[in-house]
């Protein structure tokens, strides 16, 4: 990849600005690795220095707009050959680009020098001195010596914190709190410090989970001691909902929200880990063959996602995945309590997902010889996990969050053929007894809806199961949505509390007096299964969402008659009807 870049510098006049040409930066990274091999390794293998490194050379193939000036994305080159020249010992000044006066030095930390500037993104350039190592940095209005120890901190010194994954351990993994090149982009375009509680929380958790994959997980915890070269902290989310991200060009990153217990941070890792793995396959041995240009991408059913997703990205989802569930099956079988219940509910919920994603990729023609070997392998994997799936009622919710989640992805993105829902909606206003039968439709149109928060009902879930005092909270709070738990409302909580006909008629409610959203049709479904009503409406609303919801809006269109939708979806399910095609 360096090769790549100096080739595209090379031959454009001034893209390094004030700063010197790409070559002098080279040389400077050279005379490094001569002195010191494992200073600049580490520094290349740096998960945001591929990062950089892509995006530099995709904006300098497209020279589309970007915030960062193009010589100051260039002289992250020189930031490098600065950095691994000091930590090799050498003497030199070298200048490199600067942000407000502010400096990162990748692996050391950041540099804050007297600065008159106010504004953001002013970019200018600031000197690094070292004699023998030893760092100064010069900027416009002044300049700051780093202590002889970088890792301690000082006044404008920043040093960059790393914790180990075993307490003592030599190897320690940086917490990237304040570097450039994000894997994620922070909501107001900077990244911040820690606080000293945060830093303190994410050490333990990474020892206690790490530990925990050890235990229960011994590949994953081998891959992580491996792996793992930065983790990237995002803003908190919602409990449960772990927001955490990798990227296939920054191998061995990943920018996580805390999670709440080890157990969620140990999954955490385990899925991004899969995801750098697989990356770096990829990068080898392509395991499909992209979509001719102008060609539609086949869309399938994610169960991990909200939205649908080409092949590269189901992929992704069940590799990473298969090892999320091989974690929490050893937990289910090893841990006691809740959470043991929990495990059980997450290796049950994606176990079942994976027996029914896996070979239908397999059956991708766009798969290469190596894609299907891999897919063949993933599916013994699963399979073999799978056996060892008890039951109990952990298990049983499992199955039904899976079944409720495909349903409610169903009923956000497939659109029931235009004349099937002309021909239903005109039989239901003229009385008739039973729908017709539809002719068979076997590719479905899968559209992206923008609809999110799909999973907020297994969420409910995992809340009752880890902490029944909060759901009896949720319950008695008041309002259209439930605090802490974006696409939950109070019939969805109700259902969770097992109030089954109490959700049931608001699930009814909110149907007749709006338009109502995908989830909620598909929570009256479960809510009439648990309140042991109509099973016929219930099979159309699991097995076919999208054709009752349209139903029901064509009904209102040319009627101005708001059907019942319990009676319609049992309508619907008396026969004759079916699905608008697999997906």
């Amino acid at each position: 990849m360096f090769d790549l870049l100096m080739d595209a510098l090379s031959p454009l006049d001034g893209v390094t600005g004030r700063l010197p040409g790409a070559q002098r930066a080279w040389d400077l990274l050279a005379a490094a690795q001569r002195r010191d091999p494992a200073a600049v390794e580490e520094l290349l293998l740096l998960p945001e220095t591929g990062l950089w490194l892509t995006r530099l050379l995709t904006r300098l193939r497209s020279n589309g707009p970007a915030d960062t000036p193009l010589w100051a994305e260039a002289g992250h080159l020189h930031t490098l050959a600065a950095v691994a020249a000091a930590r090799a010992g050498l003497t030199f000044s070298f200048p490199v680009p600067a942000l407000q006066e502010k400096v990162w030095l990748p692996t050391l930390g950041l540099a804050r020098l007297p600065s008159a500037h106010r504004h953001r993104n002013v970019w200018t350039v600031a000197e690094v001195r070292s004699v023998h190592g030893r760092i100064t940095l010069v900027g416009a209005y002044g300049q700051l010596r780093l202590p002889s120890v970088p890792e301690h901190p000082s006044s404008g010194w920043l040093p960059q914190r790393r914790s180990p994954l075993v307490a003592g351990a030599a190897r320690r993994i940086p917490l990237d709190d304040l570097g450039h090149h994000r894997i994620a982009p922070m909501p107001d375009g900077a990244a911040e410090r820690l606080t000293h509680s945060a830093y303190g929380s994410w050490s333990r958790l990474l020892q206690e989970s790490y530990a925990l994959l050890a235990a229960m997980d011994p590949p994953t915890a081998d891959a992580a001691a491996v792996l793992l070269r930065s983790l990237q902290p995002m803003s908190a989310h919602e409990r449960f909902r772990v927001r955490s991200v990798s990227s296939g060009h920054g191998v061995g990153g990943l920018a996580s929200s805390v999670p709440d217990t080890a157990p969620l941070c140990a999954a955490t890792l385990a899925h991004e880990l899969q995801h750098s793995k697989l990356s770096a396959l990829m990068h080898l041995y392509p395991l499909h063959e992209p979509a001719p240009p102008g060609a539609p991408q086949r869309l399938y059913y994610a169960p991990w996602r909200d939205d649908p997703r080409p092949l590269g990205g189901m992929l992704q989802g069940a590799y990473a995945f298969t090892a999320v569930a091989r974690f929490w099956s050893a937990c289910a079988a090893r841990l006691a309590g809740p959470d043991g219940g929990l495990a059980a509910f997450e290796s049950a919920l994606w176990l079942g997902r994976l027996t029914e994603v896996v070979p239908a990729l397999a059956t991708d023609p766009a798969l290469t010889a190596a894609g299907r070997d891999a897919l063949q392998a993933l599916h013994g994997a699963v399979v073999r996990l799978h056996g060892r799936t008890g039951e109990g009622a952990e298990v049983t919710l499992a199955r039904r969050m899976a079944a409720d989640h495909r349903a409610t992805w169903r009923a956000a993105h497939v659109r029931p053929h235009p004349d099937d829902l002309a021909v239903l909606s005109a039989a239901w206003c003229a009385g008739r007894k039973r729908p017709p039968a539809l002719p068979p439709r076997p590719h479905p149109e899968i559209r992206e809806s923008g609809a999110r928060h799909l999973d907020a009902r297994a969420m409910l879930v995992r809340v009752r199961l880890a902490d029944p005092a909060a759901l009896d909270k949720m319950r008695d709070s008041q309002g259209d949505h439930v605090p802490g738990l974006a696409g939950a409302g109070p019939a969805d909580v109700l259902w969770a509390c097992a109030e089954f006909t109490a959700s049931w008629r608001l699930y009814s409610q909110e149907i007749r007096n709006a338009p109502a959203g995908p989830a909620t049709w598909t929570g009256l479904g479960l809510a009439l299964a648990d309140a042991g009503r109509s099973p016929e409406a219930v099979r159309a609303l699991t097995v076919m969402p999208e054709l009752v919801a349209g139903v029901h809006s064509a009904v209102r269109e040319i009627s101005s008659r708001t059907p019942d939708p319990t009676a319609l979806a049992d309508w619907l399910g008396q026969g004759g009807t079916g699905p608008s095609g697999s997906c």
